[in-house]
């Protein structure tokens, strides 16, 4: 089929482009603009004035270290009851997506008992933080 539609293109071609040959080309009457000149090409001189006479002093070590954190606090009763639901709502879902748990009760258990840790840990999330003495990162 490609070969019909080249060889109509090529004749569509051929017959509009007959009656044109060199000297046809040559009798019109273009004008043509004057070529322009590419722009010079900037020159950059550098001078070498003098070498280097200074050198850096010492940089100041004023830094201080904050002092250690307290031990963090053991998690509560509370916190440990929504760490283990979500680890029970992710084994629930997961067991029901390998096939060992039927779908029909443990999906829904499994989503409610993982949202409810995410809840339980969420709502023990402090209120207020604490920004401290200082205004934040000092650049």
């Amino acid at each position: 089929m490609t070969d019909n539609f080249d060889d109509e293109f090529r004749q569509i071609v051929a017959s509009q482009l007959a009656d044109l040959d060199e000297e046809s080309i040559d009798d019109l009457d273009i004008e043509l603009p004057p070529p322009v000149a590419p722009p010079p090409a900037p020159t950059v001189t550098y001078e070498l004035t003098a070498p280097r006479s200074w050198s850096p002093g010492p940089e100041p070590d004023d830094f201080v270290p904050p002092p250690p954190l307290p031990p963090a606090k053991r998690p509560s009763v509370i916190a440990w009851g929504g760490i283990s639901s979500i680890v029970a709502g992710v084994i629930l879902l997961g067991g029901v997506l390998l096939g060992w748990l039927a779908g029909s009760w443990a999906t829904p258990v499994g989503f409610i008992v993982l949202c409810g840790g995410i809840l339980v840990l969420f709502t023990r999330l402090p209120k207020d933080r604490d920004a401290g003495p200082d205004n934040g990162a000092k650049v």
